[in-house]
């Protein structure tokens, strides 16, 4: 679309990996119905995830439990196992919220500027070339990623095919686990389970990049509003405040920007209030998943292997990264209010102005922070503890040796 002589709606926010859109893993279809609100027709997705979900971690913990019985060596791959874990809790969890998702896009829908003139001063045309660059870049890298590890089974298997009677390696399967009739060592069906193996994997990785575009897309707005409320605060001419002629208009612009400040306050809020229990609970498993990706680099004997476990380690600490920045984002714009009302020379202005200003400034600072229940906040902070947990779980493996 031309962003330059067209208004640019919402819905464009919210465009799906081209991967997405192609293989039809739409967990989220937006369109508008007859009354004008969003509405979400996909649903089918989930069920048919989660159906392939529960057949994928029943058969294994299947397995799990029939080699501890049997003291027989389990056939799991346990950085792919973690790494399905915190695809799968991301999924649920978008599943679980689904409805207020699609509430709260409704309700920043209604937020969102409609003439071309109001998102030209909120800078929307440049807020959205920024997010649709940062989703062609992740498109970019999931390609890149899923390709390697996708072919890297294959081959390490023409690389060690020894005959039909040879036993096929862990290192072989795309996921590894288990399958009934003993499916993963029959060269016959080698083909179909890589294919099982790979449809598996891209609904596990949906679920990622679904809740990534979700997440990224709504906080771009909230920082959108944050830094267009800033911009008018540091417009205000205090100069105003002691004219008596422009008193009034002067008090009611100030009344509605705190009215305004409210009002993205509790959209911060509802916002915090979907995506915390998801953070919180993933961003563990996830230091876990590196964990384990670290402890196989570090044992693997060639560059083949370690690059095979290096795309999902890269991918798993990248995007924690930028879900932590997104984090000190939301906070600093926040914050941001805050620091432009401080730098203002209020002091100049009339007794009832600066002791609205003093007021005002005591409120900016309660600050929105994203938080899991209060617990952490994502911030790079909580990056720099997450980076760090990864690595005792990893010197305690490899002390355990």
């Amino acid at each position: 679309m031309d962003t330059v002589n067209k208004p640019i709606t919402i819905e464009e926010f919210f465009e799906f990996q081209k991967f997405q859109q192609v293989l039809h893993f739409l967990h989220f279809k937006f369109y508008r119905n007859d009354e004008g609100r969003i509405v979400n027709r996909s649903v089918l997705v989930f069920f048919t995830g989660f159906s392939l979900d529960f057949w994928f971690f029943a058969v294994n913990c299947f397995d799990i439990i029939r080699s501890r019985y049997l003291g027989e060596i389990s056939n799991q791959n346990l950085p792919v196992l973690s790494i399905s874990v915190y695809y799968t809790i991301r999924g649920i969890m978008l599943y679980m919220k689904r409805h207020d998702i699609v509430d709260f896009i409704n309700v920043m829908d209604r937020e969102f500027p409609k003439d071309l003139a109001t998102q030209k001063v909120l800078q929307v045309p440049d807020i959205y070339e920024r997010h649709a660059k940062r989703q062609r870049y992740v498109g970019y890298f999931a390609y890149c990623a899923l390709g390697g590890f996708c072919m890297a089974p294959i081959i390490f298997y023409i690389h060690d095919y020894d005959g039909r009677s040879a036993p096929i390696q862990l290192d072989h399967q795309l996921l590894g686990g288990w399958l009934p009739f003993n499916l993963r060592q029959n060269h016959n069906v080698y083909p179909l389970v890589w294919l099982y193996d790979v449809y598996a994997m891209l609904v596990g990785v949906t679920y990622f990049t679904t809740f990534d575009t979700l997440f990224s897309a709504l906080q771009t707005q909230l920082i959108m509003y944050l830094g267009g409320l800033r911009r008018q605060i540091e417009q205000l001419d205090c100069a105003e405040s002691v004219n008596p002629i422009n008193e009034r208009q002067f008090y009611e612009r100030i009344n509605g920007m705190i009215r305004r400040q409210q009002e993205i306050n509790l959209l911060c809020e509802k916002f915090i209030d979907i995506f915390k229990l998801s953070i919180f609970i993933s961003d563990l498993v996830g230091a876990t998943s590196i964990c384990f990706h670290l402890y196989l680099m570090s044992e693997a004997d060639d560059m083949l292997t370690v690059g095979k476990y290096l795309c999902p380690t890269m991918a798993l600490v990248i995007f924690t990264f930028e879900c932590c920045l997104r984090g000190t984002q939301l906070e600093e714009a926040s914050a941001g209010l805050n620091e432009s009302l401080y730098n203002q020379n209020w002091y100049a202005g009339s007794k009832k102005y600066r002791r609205l200003i003093v007021i005002w400034i005591r409120y900016t600072q309660c600050t929105r922070k994203l938080t899991a229940y209060g617990l952490v906040e994502v911030n790079m902070m909580h990056f720099s503890d997450i980076m760090q947990l990864a690595y005792r779980l990893f010197t305690f493996l490899k002390s355990r040796q």
